[in-house]
Order: structure tokens, then sequence, then C-alpha cells
């Protein structure tokens, strides 16, 4: 084979690497429009996605009267900088800069759900910032699953109990690789006192794209379609 040759296969196999490394942002939440904890309007139980088609289940987490007395569910100021992405909310003024908010030793025990699909896509990474009170929740336990019941553990726990944010990030591997529907759990415990709390704010999902079958078996006719022209010209 000659040095023509091999250039050739190497630019092809050069080409597939970067088409099927390029990470793509599928799913993300800057809760832009959460309700400030002031006024009397409840934090609702679900929060569609700012950028894609996901979606967050909070509804486990108690409102309190309806955002009163120590609510479980609830929002707080939120950060415009960390872990941001493209077309979220960047104005750094309160209130319009929000997070949803976990808080109350009553909610130790529960769960927020993110659903959303990953057809199409591999190797899912999670990112958030986050930041807590020292009498907040100390363990985030995530898990995933593919039919909403079954949960497994990915062993990590993202709680942050400082005023500072922090950007945490979880790599899901190929677990849920071209999932329809996938899920994600995100239980909170070892909260210590009523106005203990986690924030979360600018989630995001992040996903390799997986190129079509029909474009793998193009782009290797392509390349043998070079290989026999240059053979021929021999």
């Amino acid at each position: 084979m000659n040095k023509l040759i091999v250039s050739t296969l190497a630019a092809v196999i050069s080409l597939a690497t970067v088409q099927s490394t390029k990470a793509d942002l599928i799913d993300a939440w800057d809760f832009f429009n959460l309700p400030v904890t002031t006024t009397t309007t409840a934090t609702p139980a679900t929060i569609a996605a700012t950028t894609g088609t996901g979606s967050i289940d909070i509804s486990a987490f108690g409102l309190g009267s309806p955002q009163g007395t120590s609510p479980e569910r609830t929002s707080f100021t939120g950060t415009a900088v960390d872990n941001a992405f493209s077309g979220s909310d960047v104005t750094t003024a309160s209130p319009t800069q929000m997070a949803i908010s976990f808080a109350n030793l009553t909610a130790n025990g529960k769960s927020m759900i993110v659903s959303f699909s990953t057809l199409g896509f591999s190797s899912l990474q999670l990112s958030f910032a986050t930041r807590g009170t020292a009498t907040g929740f100390n363990n985030q336990s995530w898990a995933w699953s593919t039919d909403g019941i079954t949960y497994t553990s990915v062993g990590a726990n993202t709680a942050n109990n400082t005023s500072t944010w922090l950007v945490k990030t979880i790599s899901l591997g190929s677990f849920l690789d071209n999932a329809t529907t996938a899920y994600l759990k995100l239980t909170f415990s070892g909260a210590t006192a009523a106005a203990g709390n986690n924030r979360l704010d600018n989630i995001q999902l992040n996903a390799t794209a997986v190129p079509e079958p029909a474009t793998i078996a193009l782009a290797s006719l392509g390349g043998l379609a070079c290989l026999v022209a240059m053979r021929r010209k021999r």
C-alpha cells in the first residue's frame, strides 16, 4: 500500500473520530422562570428544560404554604456564570437569576427525577452548579434508570454545604446510550434543620452524537471508491 493510500485511510479514520467525539448539549435547565420565594406563587412540581425536551419532577417535595414556612421545594438566587450554557440566563441581578432549592430535614430521603431522551447519543455527561448551607443536605446521591422503576447508583455524592457555587460533573459511561427515555434520580439526605438547604442551577446533559448507519456506510463507500480509483491509476 503506497503512502497516498495510507494518507487517505488516515484522513477518513480521523474524520470519523472527530465526528464521533463531539459532545452536544441535549437538555439543560437554568430555572430562570422559577417564582421568587417572597411571592405566594408555588414552585411548580415539574420544570421543563430551558434547552431540549427533558423534564424535572420535584413533586415528592412539599411546598409549605405554598412557599411559606419551611418549604421542601423552593427557589433562591442562582448563578449566571457557573456552568452556564448557550441560551441560559446571564442576568446577574437578583431576583431574575434563580436556582431550584431543596430544604428542610423533613425532605431527607426524597428525590428529584430528571427524564429525557438520549436517542442517537452516547457517553452521557451530567453537570451542574450547586451550593448549600451547613445544616443542609450533606449527601446528593445520583442513580440512573431506563424504565423509571429500577435505578442503579452511580456512586457519587455531589453535595456542597458551602456558600460558594461549585460545579459538579458525573460521567454516565454507556449506561444510558441511545435510550428513548432515560432517567436520573437525585436523592437528598443528611439535612439537620428546617432551614438547611441545597441549591442547584444550570443543570446540563451533554452527550456524543452517534453517526447514523447510513452515514457510516456512505463514508466507508467513499473511502473504498478512493482506494479503487488510486489502484486503477497505478
